[in-house]
């Protein structure tokens, strides 16, 4: 392979290069995971409010529980209290007291109803709630696996087409090399032209016919005269 070839060759794989690396530092993918573990992080935050309300509805339970035990205690030392039959003071008070006793367990019962209700409510939204995010988090694992596979097939093929340039930049000339380097990064990836007829491929700038003569007479490798780009003269059509 000539030098001319060798270089348009080069450009070819290093504007490979530039696109493979440009997928996977741009990947779809990635972007598509942070979207998600923004909306994952959402998730967990309202898992923690409904977790703070089950446990609200928990306390509050415990709480009635707790009121419900120490009346029936209360209830059960005023019906064991030993009072004089006869004394219709001490009588009333006692049934003053019972009733009032009945009326805290029977507000108990009745707020308790509500609160079985709700606690059941917030169970289920908070089952709900875990099964939506375990069904996400396995979304995510999945989504996650595949993108690393991509994203190592990417970096495998960047690895490959690396290596096939460094075997290739080798076989050229030093100067050369360094004059293509240098233009490579001036022109962003395109450094490197051919000519059809008097055109060349890049900068389309028709080349007069003692332009065309005086390139020839260069040799194969030389520049454009009004790009300055690297001109491929002999060989182009390989």
């Amino acid at each position: 392979m000539s030098a001319g070839s060798s270089l348009l060759k080069l450009q070819q794989i290093d504007l490979e290069l530039t696109r493979t690396k440009g997928e996977l530092a741009h990947m779809p993918e990635l972007k598509e995971l942070a979207s998600k573990r923004k909306t994952y992080l959402k998730l967990k935050g309202e898992m923690t409010k409904i977790y703070a309300q089950r446990k609200d509805l928990d306390i509050e339970l415990e709480d009635l529980d707790t009121s419900e035990r120490q009346t029936n205690t209360a209830l059960g030392a005023a019906k064991a209290r030993a009072i004089d039959a006869a004394d219709r003071e001490e009588i009333q008070e006692l049934e003053n007291e019972l009733g009032i006793l009945a009326k805290r367990l029977d507000k108990i019962a009745f707020t308790r109803k509500d609160v079985v209700i709700e606690h059941k409510k917030a169970v289920e939204r908070e089952e709900r709630a875990k099964q939506i995010i375990a069904n996400f988090e396995d979304g995510v694992k999945a989504d996650t696996k595949a993108a690393r596979a991509k994203a190592a097939g990417l970096q495998q093929k960047i690895d490959e087409i690396a290596k096939e340039r460094t075997a290739l930049a080798a076989t050229l000339p030093q100067d050369v090399l360094a004059d293509y380097e240098r233009l490579l990064k001036q022109f962003k990836g395109l450094a490197v032209e051919t000519i059809k007829g008097n055109v060349p491929t890049i900068c389309h700038t028709a080349l007069q016919a003692s332009s065309m003569s005086d390139l020839k007479r260069r040799g194969e490798i030389t520049h454009c005269p009004y790009c300055h780009r690297i001109l491929v003269v002999e060989g182009q059509d390989e």
